[in-house]
């Protein structure tokens, strides 16, 4: 039988720019991840009898990916100087490539910024960031 798998090399990642505040897909990734979390509330008292309890707290989420540098392309040269401006950007996550198969959208901020020029592979950068707010899925 046919696997159903859709393969990782579809997908994108769009972050709005500093100069127009359109998203704009981020050329080159090489791939990304995607975290979603929930905290956890500490809800063990005297009457939990010996077994630890907790309730649902804050969810929050973030991100990473990283990409090949070309030095001229506007995207790389503004991820991080949205990083070192500290400038909310908003962020869409297209696992296949297409918006029909569904993808996540929310804002937050580039939290890292992190350029790699190795001997013996292409030059680049892996950032990261964190949301900021809901994380939604479309």
């Amino acid at each position: 039988m046919a696997t159903s798998a859709v393969a990782g090399y579809r997908g994108k990642v769009l972050a709005s720019t500093t100069s127009t505040g359109a998203v704009t897909a981020i050329a080159e990734v090489k791939n990304f991840s995607l975290t979603v979390e929930m905290a956890e509330i500490d809800a063990t008292s005297h009457e939990s009898s010996g077994h630890r309890e907790v309730i649902g707290g804050t969810n929050s989420w973030s991100g990473s990916a990283d990409y090949l540098q070309v030095m001229a392309n506007a995207t790389h040269q503004e991820t991080y100087d949205m990083l070192v401006t500290k400038t909310l950007s908003t962020f869409e996550f297209y696992p296949t490539g297409s918006s029909g198969d569904g993808y996540y959208t929310g804002t937050g901020y580039f939290t890292n910024w992190e350029l790699a020029s190795p001997n013996d592979d292409a030059l680049a950068v892996s950032i990261s960031l964190v949301g900021s707010g809901a994380l939604t899925r479309g």
